[in-house]
């Protein structure tokens, strides 16, 4: 295992010619000097380093001192890396941070009087300071419980990222590319390869995806332990749905690759990003010991409180409960979807000003029809 960060900013120098950072690869505890926290501080991530080069062996996890929003696996004299550029780390958290000032978003949580109504991102941001800008600061309401809640929703963002980047080398994706293609890094261009090969990508893509949805929920009784006792709360399956759905979005809407037509569908490596997360938010509410709690409290939910479930059974075309009283499928993927739709209306209502109605139901529609399709 390569453990000093010269050793490793040597090994990857060849990926990112031409880059003028110094340094190019940046220690942890160097680039995470946000306030410790237990959630997502330089310890959480020295942790997630050691987890990761753990599972590669021989391998590395390095962090790119680059403000781009990106994260890629390689290989480099049989050694198997993953990167993580700074920027995407910034970003989640500012976004992360950013929503929970909305008072559109987990309006249960904290205290809403720190909140705000139409938010936009011109009014809050993020600033960088000090040594290689390795201090992130952003506005935010001042809410503790918010504030964690924040840092757990970018926590659980950077480590599905990282995940699904191990997947392409422990799932033998990296070593294909290699002995198939020629191909030593992950994001190699598509262009005038071989025919096939978007096909076969996508299928590595997605089952990066699946793999990286497998360790989150692996990770979640851990993460649930720590929160718990940082919050002082008791923390269950449902809870952490909740946060992970907003981290799949914030993920979705920061990716640099997105595909509409079918032509850009066809030549993609990635189905489109909203279905791509709906995906992986179905494999996470399907697996038995989730789907349980989740099915309990939803169902849970609709019995309480028959104004909203009459209310959601008329806006959705649908009867939630059967003659003995029991959810059924059809409203259970209903609910997550509508999870989903919402907090990206919200997401986007708070950084792009312009989200339509419209497209709100056609996504919506979209994550149906493919979870249907491909269950």
């Amino acid at each position: 295992m390569i453990k000093d960060d010269l050793d490793k900013e040597k090994l990857v120098a060849d990926f990112f010619v031409g880059h003028e950072s110094e340094p190019l690869v940046m220690a942890p505890e160097d680039f995470f000097l946000i306030k410790k926290n237990g959630i997502l501080d330089a310890d959480i991530v020295l942790e997630l380093q050691s987890e990761v080069e753990t599972a590669l062996g021989k391998g590395c996890f390095v962090i790119i001192n680059d403000e781009d929003i990106n994260a890629c696996a390689m290989e480099k004299d049989g050694v198997p890396i993953i990167a993580l550029y700074a920027g995407t780390t910034q970003k989640m958290l500012c976004d992360a941070c950013i929503m929970m000032l909305s008072d559109e978003f987990l309006p249960e949580v904290g205290d809403m009087d720190a909140c705000y109504h139409n938010i936009s991102l011109d009014d809050h941001g993020m600033r960088t300071e000090g040594k290689n800008n390795s201090v992130v600061t952003v506005d935010i309401s001042g809410d503790y419980t918010r504030e964690a809640v924040g840092y757990m929703i970018a926590s659980l963002a950077i480590h599905f990222i990282v995940y699904h980047e191990l997947g392409h080398h422990k799932l033998g994706h990296i070593k294909n590319l290699r002995e198939k293609y020629g191909l030593f890094y992950q994001e190699a261009s598509h262009t005038d390869i071989s025919e096939g090969y978007e096909e076969e990508r996508k299928q590595m893509e997605l089952e990066a995806d699946s793999y990286a949805a497998d360790l989150i929920v692996e990770k979640m009784d851990s993460l649930m332990e720590r929160w718990g006792e940082y919050l002082d709360i008791d923390f269950g399956y449902s809870e952490m749905f909740q946060l992970l759905i907003p981290a799949l979005v914030i993920m979705k809407e920061n990716l640099p690759v997105e595909a509409y037509s079918v032509q850009e569908i066809e030549s993609s490596f990635y189905y489109p990003n909203i279905i791509r997360i709906s995906l992986i938010a179905m494999l996470v509410a399907r697996k038995p010991h989730i789907k349980k709690v989740l099915w309990n409290d939803i169902s849970a939910m609709f019995l309480e409180d028959e104004e909203y479930r009459k209310q959601f059974e008329e806006e959705n075309d649908m009867v939630v409960l059967d003659e003995s009283g029991n959810l059924i499928e059809r409203a259970y993927d209903y609910f997550y979807a509508l999870m989903i739709g919402g907090t990206e209306q919200i997401y986007t209502s708070i950084f792009v000003g312009n989200y339509s109605p419209a497209m709100f139901q056609a996504d919506i529609k979209a994550m149906i029809w493919f979870r249907y399709l491909y269950k």
